[in-house]
C-alpha cells in the first residue's frame, strides 16, 4: 500500500495532473477573453463586465468545495493527483467515488479507503474512473446534435411524457443511492471472509443531506434567492458529512469501519 501511494503521489503524477488541469484553465481563460471582447462589441461597460466576472468567480468557490471534499475522501487510497484530475476535468463526485469504490469491492472485497491497495487494483480504478466516463464525451462529440433534435422534437410533441421520462430516470438514480445506504444496516460477509458490521452513518448522511436540500429548495423558491441554487448542493453535502461525524458519537455501535 505504501509503495502504491508513493507512486500515486510522485512528482511525475503531479506533473501529469498539473499539465491536464493547466489546459483546462487555458481554455477557460480563452473563453473569458472572447466573452469580454464580445461584451465590449455589444456596448457593455467595463464596470459591468468586471462585476459579472467577479460574481461568476465568487459563485464557483463554494460549489468547488464538493470537488475538494471528493479529492480528500479518495486521497488516502488513490493519492491526490488522480482524484484531483478526475474531479477537475469532466468529473463528478457522484460518479468518481462510486466507480472507484465498486472496483475496489470487486477486486479486493472491501471498500475504500483500504490498506490493501495494490498496483494492479490502482491501475484498474484509474482505468474505470477515466475510460468509464470518456464514452459521454465521445457520444456528445459525434451524436449530440442529432440526439438534441430528437429530444427537442419529442419534448415539443408531448411535454408530459418527457417529464415522466426524466423524472423516472432521476428517481431510479435516487433509489439506487437510498438502497445502498439502507443496505449498510445489515451485516455482510465480504469476499475475503471479513464481516462488514452495520453502519448507520450512510443513512444519516443521506437523510440530513436530503433534508437540507429540501429546505434550501423551499427557501430558494419562496424568497426568490436564485443565487443560492449554486451553493445548495455543496451545503447539503457538507451538512450530511458533518451529521455523519456526529453520528459516530451518537451511535458508536452502528458506526464501525473496516480498516
Amino acid at each position: 500500500m505504501t509503495d502504491v501511494l508513493t507512486t500515486a503521489n510522485s512528482l511525475p503524477m503531479y506533473l501529469l495532473a498539473g499539465g491536464i488541469i493547466a489546459i483546462v484553465l487555458l481554455q477557460a481563460f480563452i473563453f473569458l477573453i472572447r466573452a469580454w471582447k464580445q461584451g465590449k462589441k455589444l456596448g457593455m461597460p467595463s464596470k459591468q463586465l468586471r462585476k459579472v466576472a467577479i460574481s461568476s468567480a465568487t459563485f464557483t468557490l463554494l460549489p468547488s468545495v464538493a470537488i475538494l471534499v471528493g479529492v480528500l475522501s479518495l486521497a488516502p487510497s488513490l493519492g491526490i493527483p488522480l482524484p484531483w484530475t478526475r474531479l477537475s476535468v469532466v468529473g463528478s463526485l457522484q460518479y468518481e467515488a462510486p466507480a472507484a469504490n465498486n472496483i475496489a469491492k470487486s477486486l479486493l472485497g472491501t471498500e475504500l479507503p483500504t490498506d490493501q491497495m495494490t498496483a494492479p487494483v490502482f491501475a484498474s480504478i484509474a482505468f474505470g474512473m477515466t475510460m468509464g466516463v470518456i464514452s459521454t464525451s465521445v457520444f456528445i462529440f459525434f451524436f449530440y446534435k442529432s440526439y438534441q433534435k430528437k429530444i427537442t422534437k419529442t419534448a415539443t410533441k408531448d411535454t408530459k411524457f418527457t417529464d415522466v421520462i426524466f423524472c423516472s430516470g432521476f428517481m431510479g438514480m435516487v433509489a439506487a443511492y437510498v438502497g445502498d445506504a439502507v443496505s449498510k444496516l445489515r451485516v455482510l460477509t465480504l469476499a475475503d471472509g471479513t464481516a462488514r458490521p452495520k453502519n448507520i452513518l450512510y443513512l444519516i448522511a443521506m437523510l440530513v443531506s436530503a433534508g437540507l436540500m429540501a429546505v434550501l429548495t423551499l427557501i430558494i423558491k419562496k424568497k426568490k434567492l436564485d443565487w443560492l441554487e449554486n451553493y445548495s448542493f455543496a451545503i447539503s453535502m457538507l451538512g450530511g458529512m458533518a451529521a455523519s461525524v456526529v453520528g459516530q458519537y451518537i451511535f458508536p455501535s452502528l458506526a464501525t469501519f473496516i480498516d
